[in-house]
């Protein structure tokens, strides 16, 4: 992807010199971090890859700042893109969340092994009973992602995780009718059958969490040939052409934005049936890696 990149004389024009430029509308490249959009010049964008096993890392502190590498024959700094910003970036945020059903995955085997006890040795029964107030089910109850594979993977956490949650009830109140050798027999058909059924749905979920996880390169040119900086980036969205009517004013934003965002952020960027996203200036995102 070789473009034209737009002619500038001030290599880092104030907001309102670049915002001039975008008057009769912009054609842009989208891409997300985690669940937010962002755009750029597409003037700007030299191309992308996702070659990211070469990054060097060096000896800088500029904020987001993961290493170099070499392209075109030019050693090019790489911006974590998310970093920078001061957020986690989708690829961390999936090891968050792996981590987090790892964890709710051993609370229901814990939880299990519970019922057992309390079934067998008398011992009280202090775990949640309502699926709706276990740790997993709190989570799960709000969650929400972009990830629509994910969602639907989510979706069949519902049945076996309710069911597992109505054996307490069920199997406590057979053991205080005399039926515990029926109660103890159900229990383990259940951990056999619908624990199983849940712990796989877990493993889904991780899995699919780690192969989602794939970031790219997007390359920043000035002059539309020399590769300045290299962003690191969640995932690619699509290209977009905003009219001027699109672009809304950011005055009271730009009091809130702190650090790196107050200096690259410079537009909002209204979509009526898209997500609205944030324009970024490419001739800033070179001085930050330059700072």
């Amino acid at each position: 992807m070789n473009m034209p990149a737009m002619q500038v004389t001030d290599l880092h024009p104030p907001k309102n010199q670049i915002m001039e430029h975008y008057k009769n509308g912009l054609r842009a490249f989208t891409f997300w971090i985690s669940d937010t959009l962002y755009a750029i010049d597409i003037a700007r964008v030299l191309t992308i890859s996702q070659e990211m096993g070469h990054i060097q890392s060096i000896p800088a502190e500029a904020k987001g700042l993961v290493g170099m590498v070499e392209f075109q024959g030019n050693a090019v700094p790489v911006l974590d893109f998310a970093n920078m910003l001061g957020f986690d970036s989708g690829v961390e945020k999936n090891s968050e969340l792996i981590q987090l059903l790892t964890e709710r995955e051993k609370d229901h085997i814990e939880w299990m092994a519970a019922l057992e006890n309390s079934l067998l040795n008398d011992a009280p029964f202090i775990k949640a009973k309502d699926p709706h107030k276990c740790a997993f089910g709190m989570w799960y109850d709000s969650f929400s992602s972009r990830d629509e594979t994910l969602m639907e993977v989510l979706s069949a956490f519902d049945m076996p995780h309710k069911k597992i949650h109505a054996l307490a009830d069920k199997l406590l109140d057979m053991k205080k009718n005399g039926e515990l050798e029926h109660a103890l027999k159900l229990l383990r058909h259940e951990r056999n059958v619908t624990l199983k059924r849940l712990m796989k749905r877990f493993e889904q979920a991780r899995t699919h969490l780690k192969e989602s996880a794939r970031q790219v390169l997007l390359y920043i040119t000035e002059d539309g040939t020399t590769p300045i900086v290299a962003l690191r980036i969640d995932d690619i969205n699509d290209v977009i052409d905003f009219k001027s009517e699109q672009f809304k004013p950011m005055a009271h934003i730009d009091n809130i934005l702190t650090g790196e965002a107050s200096e690259i952020i410079i537009a909002y960027l209204k979509q009526a049936e898209q997500a609205d996203c944030l324009l970024i200036e490419a001739s800033n995102l070179v001085k930050l890696a330059q700072a």
